[in-house]
C-alpha cells in the first residue's frame, strides 16, 4: 500500500535555518508518511531531496504550509486547481488560517496521519476584468479582491452593481469584496463585520469613503458583482487577489466578481470554536 504523500511548502523568511520544518519532516516520517519538499533551494543531508512545485502539487495527499497566514494564501491559491487539502502551521503572529501552533506540530501530523481531522470547505472568489469586450485578466481569492487607487493618485469613484442593477458610486480609496474566510482580514480594517468562515456570501466594504453614509452591504454567493472605475478618472487603479497578485485598472474596464466553481478545503485539527480563537487572535494583535 502506498505511504501517503505530504507536500510541504516553507517561508523561508519566517525559518530560516529550517530547524521546523526539519521537525515537520521527522514527524512525517515518523507516522509513516512521506514528505514532498518543495523547491526552496539545495538540499542537505539532513533534508530530503527537494522537489519542483509542480511535481510536489501533483503528488500530495495533502499539503502543509509552513510561515503566516500570507504564506498559507500563497500556498492555497498555488494548489487550487489541483483540490489538495492544506493545513498550515503558524510561524507569524497572528494565524487565522495557519492554525497549528508551533508546540502542536506533532500532535497535528500524527493526528492527519491517522486522519483524525475535519476538512472544511472555504468559499473562494473569482475574479475577471474585460477591457474592450476582452477578458484580459482572471484570478482568484480565498480571502479579498481589493481595488484601489495607486500611490498619489486622488479618490477613485467606483460603480457598484448587482446583477446588472446598479447599488451605488463609492468614492474614496477603493472597495475590498472579501469572502466569509477574508473578513477578519483587511475588510475588518475597513470597517467590515466579522463573519463565521463557513458561512457562504460575499462582503463588499468601501476603503476610506468620502460619504458619510457608506456602509459594507452582504450579497449572496450565487450573485455577481460588478465593479467599474469612472470614465472621469484620469489615473490608474490596482486590482489585488489575497494581497498577492496584482493588475491595473483603467477607467472603462469592467471587474466581475462571483464565487469561484469549487472551494479551498481546509485541514482543522484543533477543537477550538471560531469565537475563542478569534477573541485570542485580536487580542494578540491588539497587543503587538
Amino acid at each position: 500500500m502506498a505511504k501517503t504523500q505530504i507536500g510541504i511548502f516553507v517561508n523561508k523568511k519566517k525559518d530560516k535555518d529550517l530547524i521546523i520544518t526539519k521537525r515537520v519532516i521527522e514527524f512525517i516520517k515518523k507516522y509513516g508518511m512521506d514528505p514532498l519538499f518543495a523547491d526552496i533551494g539545495s538540499s542537505t543531508s539532513e533534508m530530503p531531496m527537494s522537489y519542483a512545485d509542480t511535481y510536489v502539487m501533483e503528488h500530495s495527499d495533502y499539503v502543509v504550509s509552513l510561515g503566516g497566514d500570507g504564506t498559507f494564501l500563497n500556498t492555497a491559491r498555488a494548489i487550487y486547481d489541483y483540490d489538495i487539502p492544506v493545513l498550515g502551521i503558524n510561524l507569524g503572529t497572528v494565524g487565522f488560517l495557519a492554525e497549528v501552533e508551533i508546540n502542536e506540530i506533532e500532535k497535528a501530523i500524527e493526528r492527519l496521519s491517522k486522519g483524525s481531522f475535519e476538512l472544511k470547505n472555504r468559499m473562494v472568489l473569482s475574479a475577471a476584468v474585460e477591457r474592450n469586450k476582452e477578458i484580459v485578466f482572471e484570478s482568484i481569492a480565498l480571502n479579498d479582491v481589493a481595488v484601489s487607487r495607486v500611490g498619489l493618485s486622488r479618490i477613485i469613484r467606483l460603480r457598484v452593481s448587482v446583477d446588472g442593477q446598479y447599488i451605488d458610486s463609492f468614492p474614496g480609496d477603493g472597495v475590498i469584496v472579501s469572502t466569509p474566510t477574508g473578513s477578519t482580514a483587511y475588510t475588518l480594517s475597513a470597517g467590515g463585520p466579522i463573519v463565521q468562515p463557513d458561512m457562504r456570501l460575499m462582503i463588499t466594504t468601501p476603503i476610506c469613503p468620502h460619504i458619510l453614509y457608506s456602509r459594507s452591504f452582504i450579497t449572496s454567493p450565487d450573485r455577481e458583482l460588478n465593479l467599474s472605475v469612472s470614465d472621469d478618472y484620469p489615473d490608474s487603479a490596482t486590482m489585488t487577489m489575497d494581497g498577492q497578485e496584482g493588475f491595473n485598472i483603467i477607467a472603462g474596464d469592467r471587474i466581475t466578481i462571483k464565487q469561484a466553481d469549487k472551494d479551498i478545503r481546509f485541514i482543522s485539527i484543533s477543537d477550538i470554536n471560531f469565537y475563542d480563537v478569534l477573541r485570542a487572535k485580536i487580542r494578540t494583535r491588539s497587543e503587538d
